[in-house]
């Protein structure tokens, strides 16, 4: 089933796989990409739940009519606008949220703010929001992958690191559409701008320590864009002490790079989080 909601940033393209009484699980995706990146883990995870894949603004099949406009906070907008959606046309109205990278920290955001009460559990892969903010990382984020002309030159090689070794079809799929990336100026006005928007004041968790749902954390060690020594390390000491931290011996997209190993340690914990059938309804 495909669903579109209109939302103030661009029309987003949601698909949903899976039994319409299973448990909900949303799954957001990273910066590029979109959520045909998830594809090598995707049945496994609609065996068990309800599961929607959603594109974000200008990537896969949503629309962005203003790309320069697209920041991590209208992904936070966007996504208020897709679980309000779920919940008034579709029944879902409780949830669990699977965000990489930026996804990451959209799904934090969702579960700190009016729709905590509908998140059921988090499961967070090298979550954006946990790096240091100082001079050299805003000028990272702003002048260097902020900016077109020099970041067409850098994703292509960026991308083909933090994927790992390339060893599944979603791996190599998800670097040839990060390849052709440069060839497509709305695409890449988008990804600028959301790297742009990770340098503005704005960006940031309110409280991560005070999330009040099952985490799982996961982290690829070898991840070259927020390191597990670094970010992984700030990220298991701001969330709450209940959280399950897990490393993995990847990069930044472990569901990519080693899908068995991803799904070992996230559909027990999705099993295990998940509502009864009593508790799937309003409230």
């Amino acid at each position: 089933m495909r669903i579109t909601v209109p939302t103030p940033f661009g029309d987003i393209a949601i698909r949903a796989y899976g039994a319409p009484e299973a448990p909900a699980l949303l799954l957001l995706h990273a910066n590029p990409g979109d959520g045909r990146d998830y594809d090598a883990v995707l049945p496994a995870l609609a065996d068990r739940h309800r599961t929607f894949v959603l594109d974000w603004p200008g990537y896969g099949e949503s629309t962005a009519p203003n790309p320069q406009g697209v920041t991590p906070e209208g992904l936070v907008e966007a996504a208020e606008a897709v679980l309000d959606a779920l919940a008034s046309d579709h029944g879902v109205h409780r949830l669990a949220l699977l965000g990489n990278s930026v996804g990451g920290y959209v799904a934090c955001r969702l579960a700190e703010g009016r729709h905590a009460g509908s998140v059921t559990a988090l499961v967070l892969v090298d979550p954006a929001g946990f790096t240091p903010r100082n001079a050299l990382t805003r000028w990272f984020c702003h002048e260097v992958m902020g900016r077109p002309d020099r970041a067409r030159r850098l994703v292509v090689p960026l991308a083909r690191a933090y994927l790992g070794a390339l060893r599944t079809p979603s791996a190599r799929a998800t670097y040839e559409r990060a390849r052709r990336l440069p060839r497509q100026p709305d695409r890449l006005l988008v990804h600028c701008a959301l790297w742009r928007g990770f340098a503005a004041p704005e960006f940031g968790l309110q409280d991560p320590s005070a999330l009040d749902v099952p985490i799982l954390l996961l982290w690829g060690s070898r991840d070259p864009v927020v390191p597990a020594a670094l970010d992984g390390r700030r990220a298991r000491r701001a969330l709450p002490a209940h959280t399950a931290a897990v490393r993995l011996p990847t990069a930044h997209e472990p569901y990519n790079e080693r899908p068995d190993l991803f799904l070992r340690h996230t559909l027990p914990f999705l099993g295990d989080t998940a509502p009864t059938s009593r508790s799937l309804g309003p409230g």
